[in-house]
């Protein structure tokens, strides 16, 4: 894997549906070299496949987060799993109520111990009787997750510009985000997860880092990339000049059940 491999990859990271026109032209390579990549670092297992996460707000439910430091994992009662190598690793947990979400974390505590950090964010005002629009759109991008909006549009039997502004809605309010799955173990891409009590602050310098947000405007979960080492620790520097006690762990596999 060369640098315009990891140059592929970080676009993706960025946003899964980017176009590769887009991506070519960031990287100064040809659609047809790009293609050619996309397709050999497909087949070699790189890029195992694409997925849409969703903040599971639109569905009416709360979420929390519970990290653990444990040589056990559990049967899959998550929709998010993010794995360390520091022998963390970070669950996210849904729920109707507070109790049935702190039922669950408890469960997993028998097996797993107590955990060294949990995190119930404030969730986003979202009404989810006011546009079940959204819903729709989500489920036909699980189908296809780099479906243009158009062809979304059509099989909803709905306006193209209609699809746009909720679509945009969902993504400038960081409700959806199609996201690729890579295997950690054959390229050289670093994934990290930052734990800070001052997310309003460091948000701003992560800006064009970050896969994945979690949490609200005071404490919270930066999951994020860098195309190598050094870049990494340039952001994490960053980061330690406004948050000297924000936690930094390297994510060595994450797994989004949808």
């Amino acid at each position: 894997m060369d640098e315009i491999d990891r140059m592929i990859l970080y676009n993706l990271l960025l946003d899964g549906r980017m176009t590769q026109r887009l991506i070519a032209r960031n990287i100064g390579i040809s659609a047809q070299t790009l293609n050619y990549r996309i397709t050999k670092l497909t087949d070699e297992g790189v890029i195992k496949n694409f997925i849409v996460h969703a903040d599971p707000v639109l569905y009416g439910e709360l979420t929390a987060f519970a990290a653990f430091r444990s040589d056990y994992e559990i049967e899959p009662d998550y929709f998010i799993k993010i794995k360390c190598l520091e022998k963390i690793t970070l669950y996210g947990v849904t729920g109707k109520t507070d109790e049935e979400i702190s039922s669950k974390i408890e469960k997993m505590s028998k097996v797993l111990g107590e955990p060294v950090m949990t995190h119930n964010p404030n969730n986003i005002n979202y009404n989810v009787n006011s546009n079940s629009i959204d819903r729709l759109i989500v489920d036909q991008l699980r189908r296809m997750p780099k479906s243009k909006l158009s062809d979304i549009a059509k099989a909803l039997n709905l306006p193209t510009m209609r699809v746009k502004k909720r679509y945009n809605y969902l993504t400038r309010n960081k409700l959806i985000k199609v996201l690729p799955i890579l295997d950690l173990s054959k390229n050289n891409l670093v994934i990290f997860a930052i734990f800070s009590k001052k997310t309003d602050e460091i948000e701003p310098l992560l800006s064009n880092s970050t896969i994945l947000k979690i949490g609200d405007t005071i404490n919270g979960i930066f999951i994020c990339y860098a195309e190598n080492m050094v870049n990494s620790k340039n952001i994490i520097n960053r980061v330690k000049a406004v948050d000297k006690d924000s936690d930094v762990m390297v994510v060595y596999d994450y797994d989004f059940l949808c």
